[in-house]
């Protein structure tokens, strides 16, 4: 059972994935169906930076993951060539 701790810290980043989602999704969705001049403009970014930021944090997040298991494949052959080595 999730401590009320757990529950908390669940919260936060449900709240900050929604906020997130609901900013990206009016930049990406609503704003070109506004006015230039509209104060809206004045909260986001070009909408250049609504491909290529996404774009940057998938290739970071997958050479990230990617990195992981290649490390983690290198320790477990290097623990299986040492207890080999050990049992020879």
């Amino acid at each position: 059972m999730a401590s009320a701790q757990d529950k908390a810290v669940g919260s936060v980043f449900i709240l900050i994935a929604a906020i997130v989602w609901l900013y990206y999704t009016t930049w990406v969705f609503v704003l070109p169906f506004v006015d230039a001049d509209h104060f809206l403009h004045s909260f986001f970014l070009a909408r250049e930076y609504a491909i290529l930021l996404p774009t940057l944090l998938l290739v970071v997040g997958v050479t990230g993951i990617g990195g992981f298991i290649g490390m983690s494949v290198v320790k477990k052959q290097l623990k299986s060539k040492a207890a080999a080595k050990k049992a020879a």
